[in-house]
Order: C-alpha cells, then sequence, then structure tokens
C-alpha cells in the first residue's frame, strides 16, 4: 500500500519520494511482531510494511510528525521502550514524533486505537491519549488529528 496516495489531505511527508527509506519484510517478521504485540495487526499497518517504505509524515501548518518505525524496531521494542509491555500487554508502538513522544496501537483505557504517550518515565496506558480508533480513520479520513492539535498545544 503506498500510504501517500491514499492519506488524508491534511498529511504530508517529510520527505521527498525519491529519499523515503525501504525495507524488506518477512512473513516471519510479521509473525514475530504478533507476538510481541499480543494482538491482531491492523491490515493497513501489515499493508504499509509489506509495501516496504518508512513513511514520515507531519500535519500540514503543524508541528505534528509521524515518523513511522522500521519492522525491526518493534522486534527490537524491548530494548527501545522497555516498560511499554509492563504497561500495555496487548499493543505495539508503531511511529514516533522524532522527539519525546511515541505513537501505539493497542488497548489502552479506552479501549482499542491508536494512542500518543511519552516515551520517557511515565505509563503508557495510563497516561496515554486516545486519538484515532482505526489506522484508516486516522490516515484516510483524518479523524484525530483536532485531538492530537491538543494534545500538543
Amino acid at each position: 500500500m503506498n500510504l501517500l496516495s491514499m492519506m488524508n489531505a491534511q498529511f504530508e511527508s517529510i520527505y521527498p519520494l525519491a529519499e523515503i527509506a525501504g525495507f524488506e519484510v518477512t512473513p516471519n517478521d510479521i509473525n514475530r511482531i504478533i507476538e510481541i504485540a499480543q494482538i491482531s495487526l491492523p491490515g493497513m499497518l501489515q499493508e504499509i510494511w509489506e509495501n516496504g517504505k518508512l513513511y514520515g509524515l507531519k500535519v500540514k501548518g503543524t508541528s505534528i510528525i509521524i515518523q513511522l518505525c522500521y519492522p525491526m524496531d518493534i522486534l527490537d521494542m524491548d530494548e527501545n521502550y522497555p516498560y511499554f509491555k509492563e504497561d500495555v500487554q496487548a499493543g505495539l508502538i508503531f511511529a514516533t514524533d522524532l522527539g519525546e513522544e511515541v505513537y501505539y496501537y493497542g488497548i489502552g483505557r479506552n479501549g482499542l486505537g491508536l494512542y500518543i504517550a511519552g516515551a520517557g518515565d511515565g505509563n503508557f496506558y495510563e497516561e496515554a491519549t486516545k486519538f484515532a480508533s482505526t489506522f484508516e480513520d486516522f490516515f484516510i479520513d483524518g479523524k484525530g488529528i483536532e485531538i492530537l492539535k491538543e494534545y500538543y498545544k
């Protein structure tokens, strides 16, 4: 799936198309991620990985960045974010803001969905903000952008 061709008009790529990094993901990698996440992967996220492009997006007119993670970074989640799985049993970090915040998909305080939380010493479950229910809601329909704008104020 080419995310850039489907994403909501409120997003823009932070990289020129020629500079978007590529990677390979195998079915074994996907199975290992599912084991770590302890949750079914959203079809849209799996299709993005299978496309082999690492997207970095920005919400136009803001400083909000969503840098998708390499699947290999997710496999190393325990090293990168050692407390995440203690706080969120069923979920995975799928992106960062290239700063202090992470985006995760999983079961949080407000049910299954997309959340943003600080990557520091806080609690990924208790302190997270749900901003969308599905990847399609967020990336295609733009639902949740206003919540992120409020979060970053």
